[in-house]
Order: C-alpha cells, then structure tokens, then sequence
C-alpha cells in the first residue's frame, strides 16, 4: 500500500489541528487583536494633536498709575539779559559769536572810550568848584547866625521897653516927642532882627544848592571816570549768545544793545490750562517735559505759579511751570509737548500688543489654568474694558486681574481655545513710567490717527 506524500500529511495535520483548536484559545487571540487596535489608535492621535503657536506671556502685576493731561506750551527763559554799552566809542573787538554760550562775566566786546582823561580831570575840577562855593555858603551861614542873634537881643530889649515908655507917657512923665523917639527905636530893632533871619535863610538855601552841585559834580565825574576806564563788556549771566548786530569799526553810544544773551538751562513753560481744571490746577505738581525730537521724557520740573485769573475770551488758566538743569535741547519761544500729573493710584496695566479689537469691543487672550487633554497650554478670548493709554502701555479698568496671564505676541494667529507654547515674560515699563493719559481736554493730531499701537483684529 503506498505511503502518502510528505505534503498531503502536511495538509491533514493542519485541518486536524483546526479541529482540535479550543474555543478559549480563540478568545485570547481576538482580546490580544483588540487591544493591539486600540492602543495603535490611542496612539495616532496623539501624534495627530497640532503644535502650539509659541507666544510671549506676560503676568499682570499692580502698578502705580499716574492720572495726567497732555498740554502743548511754549518755553520762556528764565534770563534774558539786553547787554548795553555803558559808554559810548568805537569797537575795537569782538570775543564772541552768535549762539556760543558764555559765562557769567565773560568779554563780549572792546570799546575804546569817546571820553579822555582830561574830561575826567574837568570832571573833579568841577567837584572842587562845588566844594568851595558850600565851603563859603557854611561861612555866611554862620555870619547871618551871630547877626540875627545881636538883632535879636536888640529887638528883645525894645521889645520890653516899649510898655514902660506907653506908661510914662500916659503918666505924663514924658513928652510926647520922647515917646516917638522910644518907638522908632523899637521898629528899627524888629526890623533890623527880620533881616537878619532872612539873611540865613539866604545862606541856608545856599549850603543847599552848593550840596546838589556837588552831587552833581561828583555824578559827572564818576561818569567820565567809567568812559575812560571800562572798555570791555561783560555779559552778567551765563547763556548764549544772540545774533550780533555789531561789527568790529562800528561806533555805538551809550545805552545801545551789543547783544542778547538768553540762559537756557532753567526754563518756564507757560500752559493754557482748561478752566473746567482749576479744582486740580494748584502749585506744586509735577510737569514732565518730552524732548521735542524723540518725544522721550526729557525732565520733570513743578508748577510753579497758577494765574489767578481766567483769560474770558478761551476759558484758561495760564500756569507756568519750571525747569531745570534741561541742557541745550530746548530754546525761549519754543512749543513743547508735556504733561501735568493730575494723581496716582494703583491699577493694572497691558501692552498694547496684547489687545484685539472687534468693532468698539476690546480682547485678550488669556492663558488657561488647566492644559487640554494633549497636556498644552491653551488660551481664551476674554472681553475687557480700557482706560486711558499711556505710552505702550493701556489701564485695565475690568475683565483682568492681577496674576492672570496674557499673550502679547502673535496674537493673530491665535483662535479661542488654541493651543501655545508660552513664553514668560517680564513686563517692561514703557518710557513713559506709568502715566494714565486721560481724556484731552482738546483734541490733538494723535487723537485723531488713533494714536495706538494695538493690533486691530476680528474675533473668531
């Protein structure tokens, strides 16, 4: 009998082993297939989860906020000096130049004197003149005193006489010719005593014009004295130097402008300030002053006076406000921005960078407490309300609390719920050190462009 072929055996063991398969073997074997399944899907969808958008994440903490009111006012230098000749000449010299800066006492020009010294000895001869004409005033004072007073004792003596002599007569024991006599020689005693008091009333007036000549004399001298001594002229102040009108030649007389010189650094600034202000408006208050060119915080000065008075025409007040030490940047007459801080609070504060805006309304994007089930950060969209903008930074008057985070940086592409991988940062005060700008008592050029550097987005 033939044996079978190595293949049919082969065959008939695997239908033989099929049969003999238990039913508890087939089970594990389908469990083992599931789970393999499920744990190869678990695990594609993890890989599937998208990647965070990487953001820059700033925690809000308190500030100190700065209620204040942008102003544009004109400078005005504390010191504007007309330097003038004190004599008149010829300028020999001139030291300086239009728009160097001198020191107080510094040169600015030579004079050679119109006057010589023979004026000025004329000048004292005159003095000695004075000198003499009171010298002989006092003598005939006191010659007018001694002869009043000898009139004087004259007329005392008749004075007292002059009774007796109306007695005796009235008593028949003179004649009447003897009492005329009497008489004549009371009236020429009153008479010569009144002559004699109008003589040192003469001399009186005398001593006092020989006085004013004197001060007169001794003006003329000390004048000829300055033509011939001072030559240079000196600036009192220092500052700089104004445009020169003079040249070197040129004659100038006494009291004519050499040059202005302008100290620059202590300066006023003069605001209009709205009257609706004038409960804040007080002395005191700091001002800061922006560099016209970098519009960066250049100084901080105080008001320093507040009119009384409110201009009826615009309804302002005038303030002025004072600064000092502020370099050579800025000049008299020159329009500045700056800003009067009104009060300080506490608040919070957000970039401008991290808002977006949808119509009138106002967003951030918020992170998270709790991650996703892919274990990443994401955000939210959450609607707040704004207060005044200071420099790059905007008051949070609600919707944000200090501690939360929020992204400030590529926030267009974000969505609500998005993913992130954030970045913390720290948030970097703006130039302006936390000054809420309020509303503009007027409306300026930056109100009107916007003046913000906040992105302008739909909300999804």
């Amino acid at each position: 009998m033939l044996s079978p072929q190595p293949s049919q055996q082969s065959s008939q063991s695997m239908r033989l082993s099929r049969k003999r398969l238990s039913p508890f073997f087939v089970g594990t074997v389908l469990s083992i297939s599931l789970l393999s399944t499920g744990c190869s899907r678990s695990s594609n969808s993890a890989s599937a989860a998208p990647p965070g958008t990487p953001a820059q994440v700033v925690e809000l903490e308190p500030d100190t906020v700065r209620e204040s009111t942008t102003f544009v006012g004109n400078l005005e230098a504390v010191e504007v000096v007309d330097v003038r000749s004190e004599i008149q000449g010829r300028i020999e010299s001139v030291f300086v130049s239009p728009g160097q800066f001198v020191s107080a006492g510094q040169s600015l020009v030579l004079l050679k004197p119109d006057q010589t010294g023979p004026q000025y000895e004329g000048a004292l001869a005159g003095i000695d003149v004075a000198t003499t004409n009171l010298d002989s005033a006092r003598a005939q004072l006191e010659v007018a005193i001694v002869q009043r007073r000898s009139a004087q004792s004259r007329f005392d003596v008749a004075a007292e006489y002059e009774p007796k002599l109306r007695q005796l007569f009235e008593e028949g024991a003179i004649a009447e010719l003897r009492l005329d006599e009497g008489l004549l020689e009371v009236e020429s005693a009153r008479n010569e005593y009144a002559a004699a008091q109008e003589q040192v009333v003469v001399a009186e007036t005398a001593i006092a014009q020989a006085q004013s000549t004197i001060r007169q004399a001794e003006a003329q001298a000390d004048e000829s004295f300055v033509s011939v001594q001072s030559k240079e002229v000196v600036t009192p102040i220092a500052g700089v130097v104004g445009d020169l009108s003079i040249k070197r030649g040129e004659y100038i007389g006494t009291g004519d402008e050499i040059v202005k010189v302008t100290q620059t650094e202590n300066l006023f600034l003069n605001l209009q300030i709205p009257s609706n202000r004038s409960s804040q408006l007080k002395e005191g208050l700091t001002v800061q002053l922006f560099d016209p060119a970098t519009k960066e915080p250049l100084t901080t000065g105080t008001i320093s006076f507040v009119s009384p008075t409110v201009d009826a025409e615009v309804q302002t007040i005038l303030a002025k406000a004072l600064f000092n030490d502020v370099g050579r940047k800025l000049r008299d007459g020159q329009y500045v921005e700056a800003r009067i801080i009104w009060d300080t609070d506490q608040g919070v504060l957000i970039p401008t960078t991290a808002i977006t805006r949808s119509g009138s309304k106002n967003f951030v994007y918020v992170v998270n407490e709790e991650p996703n089930e892919a274990g990443q950060e994401t955000v939210s969209l959450k609607p707040i309300e704004l207060g005044p903008i200071q420099g790059d930074r905007y008051e949070v008057t609600s919707g944000l609390e200090e501690g939360d985070r929020v992204v400030v940086s590529n926030i267009l592409k974000l969505g609500d719920g998005a993913p992130i991988m954030p970045e913390l940062v720290s948030p970097a005060p703006d130039s302006t050190d936390a000054f809420t700008e309020s509303a503009p008592d007027r409306p300026t050029e930056n109100d009107a462009a916007g003046g913000s550097d906040a992105e302008d987005t739909d909300v999804e």
